[in-house]
């Protein structure tokens, strides 16, 4: 086969199999938390979270909003602090148990569609 007509048959199916692999993962739904509830729910357990700092020397925040995304397989990825109050106090905690969270998928979402929420977790106030 000539050189220039092997290169546009290599040029040809890399661009046939970038378009099916960008079709095998689809974006996250953007859902509110209580419509992402609908498409997983979390796995009951005690999540206990590695602190890299002590509590009783550092302040930690009271409340803080972690957004995440949730796999095919019920694993969080991409999760990241978008408030913490106070904003100066040590947010590490809940991004650390969000990223251990796992999910299952309901009944409604036998295709395990991935999604992409919030959540806001408070520290030791029990509320």
């Amino acid at each position: 086969m000539p050189p220039m007509l092997l290169r546009v048959a290599a040029i040809t199916l890399a661009l046939a199999l970038s378009q099916v692999a960008a079709a095998a993962s689809p974006e996250p739904l953007q859902l509110p938390q209580a419509e992402a509830l609908t498409y997983w729910k979390p796995v009951e357990g005690t999540f206990r979270p590695q602190l890299n700092v002590d509590p009783g020397r550092v302040p930690f925040a009271e409340e803080v909003t972690v957004a995440y995304s949730v796999n095919k397989r019920g694993r969080t990825y991409d999760v990241k602090v978008v408030e913490a109050k106070p904003s100066t106090a040590f947010s590490g905690w809940a991004l650390n148990a969000v990223k251990a969270m796992r999910f299952t998928a309901t009944d409604s979402n036998t295709e395990r569609t991935p999604i992409r929420s919030e959540m806001t977790a408070r520290w030791g106030s029990g509320k």
